[in-house]
C-alpha cells in the first residue's frame, strides 16, 4: 500500500477524438493532485507515446510566438519526450502532429483507431518497476507516484485534404491491471468535477483488493458514492462476485454506465441511482459487502451515509470496507458518530500506507 502521494498527469484540453492523419493539435497538460488544488512543483520530463496502428508517429511542433510559424523540424517517432513546466500558468501548451512513419504508407482513406498516453520518462523514475496495479504508474526521484493518462480512442481517417484546425475531445482514461492478461479502462472527464474524475482512495481501494482477494468472499457488492465507478468495476474483476451494484446520484450515472459498457464482463454489473437516507431498498438486501471510497470529504452528509449503511448492514453477514484519506481533520467526526452508534469499527492497518482502511459493521 502506498506511503508516497500520487500526482496525476491530466488533460486540461485533451487530444482530439476524430483526426485526420497530418492535421495539427494542441494539448493542454499539467501534473497535479486528484482534487487538482496542488501542482507538482518541479519540471518533469514526460513520454508521450501511441497505442495501436504501428505505422504512425509523433512529433512536437515549435511554434515561433513572433511570426506565429510552425516547424517541423523534430524527429517523428512512436514515443517523443516533452517536459511539465510547473511555473506554465493555465497548464502545459503542447502542439503536436501524428503522422505516417516510414515504410509501408497506409493506403487513402484508410482508418485507425490509437491511443495517445502520457507518463513519466525512464531519466526522472526513482525505479524501473511500475506499480503492479496502476498501469505505467511509476515513482519519481522525488518519491511521488505519478499517474499516467491515456485519451480517449482517437479514430483517425487518412486523406489528402487536411483541416489544420480541429477540435479537442472531453474525457481521457485511465488504466489498472487486474492480472497480465486484463485491464479496466476508466473513462472520466477532463473539466473539474467532483463525480467525473478518479480519486485518490479509489486507487489505493483498487490496490487493497487485489491484494486481499483471496481474503474477500462476498457474493453481492454495492459501492456507494461510485462517480466513475472505478472501484465497482475492479472489485467485479478482481473478486469475481455474482453481483455489483454501482450507486451515486443522478449527474454520475452516465459515466458509471460508459465504462462499465468498456468491460468484458460486464452482465454482472448495474448501475443505480441511489440518494442516501434512511429509506431501505429492497433490492440491495442481499449485499454483503459496501465499498466505501472518499465519502467522507462533505460533513453535512455523514449522517445521510450512515443512514443508508444502518439498512444496509442489517444482513447480518455484511460489512462495509472503507477507504479513507484526510482532507480536514473535522472529516474524523464520523468515526465518533459510527461508535455512538455502537457499530464495530476495525482499523485495518497497512504497514506504510497514507491510506486508512477499516471494516464496519454491526
Amino acid at each position: 500500500m502506498a506511503e508516497i502521494p500520487l500526482y496525476y498527469v491530466r488533460f486540461l484540453k485533451p487530444p482530439p477524438e476524430e483526426y485526420v492523419i497530418g492535421q495539427h493539435f494542441t494539448i493542454v497538460w499539467a501534473v497535479e493532485s486528484d482534487l487538482g488544488d496542488r501542482a507538482y512543483w518541479e519540471s518533469l520530463p514526460i513520454i508521450c507515446c501511441l497505442q495501436g496502428c504501428p505505422q504512425l508517429g509523433l512529433r512536437v511542433l515549435d511554434v515561433k510566438k513572433k511570426k506565429q510559424t510552425i516547424t517541423t523540424t523534430n524527429p517523428l517517432s512512436r514515443d517523443i519526450t516533452v517536459t511539465y513546466d510547473p511555473y506554465q500558468g493555465g497548464g502545459t501548451v503542447t502542439r503536436l502532429v501524428i503522422e505516417q512513419l516510414p515504410g509501408k504508407p497506409l493506403p487513402l482513406g484508410a482508418k485507425e483507431n490509437i491511443q495517445f498516453g502520457m507518463f513519466l520518462a525512464p531519466s526522472a523514475r526513482s525505479s524501473t518497476t511500475g506499480h503492479s496495479v496502476w498501469q505505467n504508474a511509476y515513482i519519481s526521484s522525488s518519491s511521488i507516484w505519478v499517474i499516467p493518462i491515456w485519451s480517449a480512442p482517437i479514430h483517425t481517417t487518412v486523406a489528402k485534404q487536411r483541416h489544420f484546425d480541429t477540435l479537442s475531445g472531453d474525457q481521457a482514461e485511465r488504466v489498472l491491471r487486474v492480472n497480465e492478461k486484463r485491464i479496466v479502462r476508466i473513462r472520466e472527464d477532463t473539466v473539474q468535477s467532483i463525480a467525473r474524475h478518479v480519486w485518490d482512495c479509489g486507487l489505493s481501494m483498487c490496490q487493497f483488493l487485489k491484494e486481499h482477494k483471496n481474503e474477500l468472499n462476498f457474493k453481492v457488492l454495492i459501492e456507494l458514492g461510485s462517480g466513475t465507478g472505478l472501484v465497482g468495476i475492479y472489485a467485479a474483476e478482481v473478486l469475481r462476485p455474482n453481483k455489483v451494484y454501482l450507486t451515486d446520484l443522478a449527474d454520475a450515472l452516465e459515466i458509471m454506465q460508459q465504462n462499465v459498457d468498456l468491460m468484458k464482463t460486464k452482465d454482472i454489473v448495474s448501475v443505480r441511482e441511489l440518494p442516501w437516507g434512511g429509506v431501505r431498498q429492497e433490492e440491495y438486501k442481499d449485499a454483503d459487502l459496501v465499498l466505501l471510497t472518499d465519502v467522507l470529504y462533505n460533513q453535512s452528509s455523514h449522517d445521510v451515509l450512515l443512514d443508508t449503511l444502518d439498512w444496509l448492514l442489517d444482513n447480518k453477514n455484511s460489512r462495509a470496507l472503507l477507504s479513507y484519506k484526510e482532507r480536514s481533520p473535522e472529516e474524523r467526526v464520523f468515526f465518533e458518530k459510527v461508535k455512538q452508534r455502537q457499530w464495530v469499527i476495525e482499523r485495518i492497518m497497512p504497514a506504510d500506507s497514507i491510506f486508512e482502511f477499516y471494516w464496519l459493521y454491526k
